[in-house]
């Protein structure tokens, strides 16, 4: 800038906005510092004011137009705009997905200077709707043997062949010493307890649980319950506090500009347990948790599938209980001793499915359970056994099916 005279003195009104050097007496250069508007003002030796300037400070529109560019480029013709503002860059314009749209924003983001920000309008012309199908199976065997001799209690023999009743209750060192005739013991009886135990129990448990989202959008669904915790507070007070258990699934989807569906999946099996349980003062037992859960990220088509397997536990737990000394003995020591062993072997399998579904436009083309349910009137119910009534006009049971078992079960129509 030129000045018309030799400047003694140069005022700037807000030094933020522009900063202001002087190059000769009668010359100056001003500097852009951030987005604003100022004034500068020049003074001769006297401190009268020769010139005044305002000066408008705005943001460079260099980097909107490269990211710009850039963009068009990466999405092929996109209409996206970028625009500069006094906190950064503004997107604002029209992609087709919202994997589109993260593209843009991407891209945006590596031209923006330090402390600036992202104003993101972009607009998704598809909404894209994600339906997820998952089913959690799984397999829980128990076997639990138990063999062997309890004596309950032992006494040493009276006369011979003469088992007295008995008198007193005895493990450990010294039902042995009873056993071998230690002193103390006489008179007493012998009452022996043969235990004989099988257990082998089979638990499925299956869930199929169904859940839809919007692209980049998280879903969420509990099958399950919550159990009470007392949490203590100040001045002795208690509140309560609830832990979900049950079958839990998360998921967040994404579709990609490709109708490729990336997919972030957590899925939770839970159940109560006795084993870890906490007793607090008061005799309140708070129960612990036995968890099978499993988080990934991975990227499928529509109607693809994959599983998440292996999830196999197995334990086994062997505990030997004799009478010291008389239970080492070979063969003999089997008559004092026993054994209980527990195999516990668990499988966790979960499948999951992603779709790209669209919404439903006749609302009769859903149906639900209980859909035509009518209840049965006494007669049909007592003598039919029928758990719903047949529709009008339909006409009686064939005689295969009137004829149902009262531990058959049900039937529906």
């Amino acid at each position: 800038m030129s000045l018309p005279g030799a400047a003694a003195n140069i005022f700037v009104a807000d030094p933020k906005v522009a900063e202001v050097r002087p190059a000769s007496a009668t010359s100056l250069f001003v500097f852009g510092v951030a987005p604003g508007r100022t004034t500068v003002a020049a003074l001769d030796a006297a401190g009268d004011v020769m010139t005044q300037y305002a000066v408008t400070v705005r943001p460079s529109a260099f980097s909107a137009g490269e990211a710009a560019s850039n963009i068009s480029r990466l999405l092929h013709g996109a209409d996206v705009h970028v625009a500069a503002n006094a906190a950064g860059l503004v997107l604002t314009g029209r992609v087709a997905t919202p994997a589109d749209a993260d593209q843009a924003v991407t891209m945006a983001k590596t031209y923006l200077g330090q402390g600036q920000t992202l104003e993101n309008h972009l607009i998704v012309t598809s909404s894209s709707i994600v339906g997820l199908h998952v089913k959690i199976a799984e397999m829980n065997r128990a076997v639990t043997r138990q063999l062997g001799v309890n004596w309950s209690a032992l006494g040493t023999l009276g006369s011979i062949g003469s088992f007295p009743a008995l008198t007193a209750t005895l493990n450990g060192a010294s039902a042995a010493s009873c056993a071998l005739g230690g002193p103390g013991c006489r008179g007493g009886g012998v009452v022996g307890v043969l235990e004989a135990l099988t257990s082998d129990g089979l638990v499925r448990t299956l869930a199929e649980p169904n859940l839809t989202a919007r692209s980049g959008e998280a879903a969420n669904v509990l099958v399950g319950g919550e159990y009470p915790i007392p949490v203590s507070q100040q001045f002795g007070t208690v509140t309560v506090d609830y832990k979900q258990y049950g079958i839990a699934l998360s998921f967040v989807p994404t579709v990609l500009s490709n109708g490729r569906i990336s997919l972030h999946v957590r899925p939770e099996v839970s159940q109560l347990s006795s084993s870890g349980a906490v007793t607090i003062t008061g005799g309140i037992s708070i129960p612990a948790l036995t968890v099978r859960r499993a988080e990934t990220t991975i990227e499928l088509g529509s109607g693809d599938s994959f599983a998440i397997a292996g999830l196999l536990q197995d334990s086994v737990n062997q505990t030997d209980q004799s009478i010291p000394g008389i239970g080492d003995i070979p063969i003999l020591g089997a008559l004092f001793r026993s054994d209980n062993f527990q195999h516990n072997q668990t499988e966790l399998v979960i499948i999951v499915t992603p779709y790209l579904v669209q919404g439903q436009s006749d609302p009769t083309a859903i149906k639900v359970p209980t859909d035509g349910y009518v209840p049965p009137n006494d007669i049909e119910r007592m003598l039919w056994l029928r758990q719903q009534a047949l529709p009008a006009g339909a006409g009686p049971l064939p005689t295969s099916v009137a004829r149902i078992p009262g531990s058959a079960g049900f039937v529906l129509q």
